[in-house]
Order: C-alpha cells, then sequence, then structure tokens
C-alpha cells in the first residue's frame, strides 16, 4: 500500500506517518530525511543537492524525485510518505514514476489544523540539530531537552516564530494546497481532522482508512 501524508506546517504529518507505518509494518519515507542523508553520505546526488542548499536556492524537482526513486524502488510492500509532493507538477510526476512499475497511490490523507493551532506547536516545538527529530510539549524529550533518538541537546528553530510561521502557512495555502484538489480528482482522498491528540487523530485515520478498504472488499 503507498499512502501519502498531506497538510500546512505543523499538522503533525512526520508523527502520524511514523505511526501509520508502524501500524501497517511500512517504511516512512520522509523527503526532508532523504535528502539530508544522501548530503550526509556524500552520494552523488546528495552532492549536486548540497550546491543547491548551500547557496539557499530550493533543490531541483529532479533531484528529490530521483532520492525518491531510489527509495521507493527498495520497499516492495509499499510506503508512507509525507513532505512531497508540494505541488501538482510533483504529484504529476510521482504518479509518473509509479505507473511505470504499474504501482499508483492507494490513500492521501490531508490533515486539516486551524492556523492558531499551527502557530501554537511550531512556536512551542523542540528540534534536534542533529538528527532533525521534532518534539511537541506532549513528547517526554521535552521537558529533559534530550534528542531520545541520539542524545544531542534539543533546541527551537530561529524561524519557528508567529510572523515566519503565517508566511509558511500562506506559501502552503499557494502552493501545496493545490495537490489536495489533485488527488481529490482522483479519489483517493480522506480529509482528516487534526485538532486533538496525536492519539485521537491516529484513530480518525485508522477509521478512515479501514473505511476505504470494505469499500474496496465491496467492489
Amino acid at each position: 500500500m503507498r499512502i501519502i501524508m498531506l497538510g500546512p506546517p505543523g499538522a503533525g504529518k512526520g508523527t502520524q506517518a511514523v505511526r501509520l507505518a508502524k501500524r501497517l509494518n511500512l517504511p516512512h519515507i520522509s523527503s526532508g530525511d532523504i535528502l539530508r542523508e544522501a548530503v550526509k553520505k556524500g552520494t552523488p546526488l546528495g552532492k549536486q543537492a548540497e550546491g543547491f542548499m548551500k547557496r539557499g536556492e530550493l533543490v531541483p524537482d529532479s533531484i528529490i524525485l530521483e532520492l525518491l526513486k531510489e527509495e521507493m524502488e527498495k520497499e516492495k510492500k509499499g510506503f508512507i510518505l509525507d513532505g512531497f509532493p508540494r505541488n501538482p507538477d510533483q504529484a504529476k510526476k510521482l504518479d509518473q514514476i509509479l505507473l511505470e512499475k504499474g504501482k499508483k497511490i492507494d490513500a492521501v490523507f490531508n490533515l486539516q489544523v486551524k492556523e492558531e493551532t499551527v502557530i501554537g506547536r511550531l512556536s512551542g516545538r523542540l528540534i534536534c540539530p542533529k538528527c532533525g527529530k521534532i518534539y511537541g510539549k506532549s513528547d517526554r524529550a521535552y521537558s529533559t531537552r534530550i534528542c531520545e533518538s541520539c542524545g544531542t541537546k534539543l533546541s527551537k528553530r530561529d524561524d519557528d516564530n508567529p510572523v515566519t510561521i503565517r508566511n509558511r502557512i500562506r506559501v502552503y495555502l499557494k502552493h501545496t494546497y493545490p495537490v489536495i484538489e489533485y488527488y481529490k480528482k482522483r479519489g483517493v482522498l480522506h480529509d482528516i481532522q487534526g485538532e486533538g491528540s496525536p492519539e485521537e487523530i491516529f484513530k480518525r485515520i485508522q477509521e478512515a482508512l479501514n473505511g476505504q478498504d470494505k469499500v474496496k472488499g465491496a467492489n
């Protein structure tokens, strides 16, 4: 099964993707993580990406898609993808890559969160500067300020402030929100209420997934 997590910054896409990956025994693919890993390892694609990143430029779709393609080819059972696609053109190219392998996106979960909730979550979160893991106020590591994955001291991102966050939301609405319409037309989109605890949100995702499976079974 191939699933995509969509939603604005701070919607909890990564958190829910990890939970769902464990529940379905599928790999969690984060476009940001594989990009950072490729740069860290100094792979040919990683070196290309690093050049753009050092200049403060966006990494071209061609590089990100090639990295994703390499990762997806390893996963025969499927995957949970978050952080991609970010615009309709990327969504179309992703579909094309999968179609060449006789595969397709089975479900897309769109986490719907109010702007004030996003601001509250992002302005209060802590991030590991070494491995990139994110912690919210409900996480145990938030109080210890130490990353549970690598033991590095957690810190706040400079751009996690209300003014910058509102701008990021505007960018999301302009560029990424059209992706929601793209998948809605393909009949694979599930709008998920993203307010509440991580447990409550995950329960809604599971209910939507179970409902989709029942529909498939009836056809």
